[in-house]
């Protein structure tokens, strides 16, 4: 399997590929590490522009205080605070490994192929569970 030069990925075998795998892992225990290290709470002022601006919670309001709950593992007050984080929680997991099987020659096509699809179906999946949460009056406060 051989890329075109100048890509930023390589497959397995090369220096760049088994580099780049072990950035990956450095950087996932990383995130774990500071999601684990976080307070165990869901209290804190939210940095939504949206809100300070309108008043009014954006889509993704509530995804980073429930990924530190899901670290913690408060499933329950991680859903409460923003059902989708569990969903990104596991894609990012799937997309890790399947860049490791990338990587290490097991799969044929790059699995960057797929980033679009999976941006717009999570860019759906914000928008409906959005305004479903602003029609039912359960976003986050």
């Amino acid at each position: 399997m051989s890329l075109a030069p100048g890509h930023a990925f390589a497959p397995a075998g090369s220096r760049r590929g088994a580099w780049l795998a072990w950035l990956g892992a450095g950087a996932a225990l990383a995130l774990a590490w500071a999601a684990l290290a976080a307070p165990h709470t869901a209290t804190g002022e939210p940095l939504c522009a949206l809100r300070r601006a309108a008043g009014l919670a954006c889509p993704t309001c509530g995804v980073t205080r429930a990924l530190t709950l899901l670290a913690h593992g408060a499933w329950r007050g991680s859903l409460a605070l923003h059902p989708w984080a569990v969903a990104l929680a596991l894609q990012a997991v799937a997309a890790w490994a399947v860049w490791a099987a990338w990587l290490a020659g097991r799969l044929r096509s790059r699995p960057d192929r797929w980033i679009p699809h999976a941006l717009a179906a999570n860019l759906a999946a914000f928008a409906l569970l959005w305004l479903a949460r602003l029609a039912t009056g359960t976003l986050p406060g």
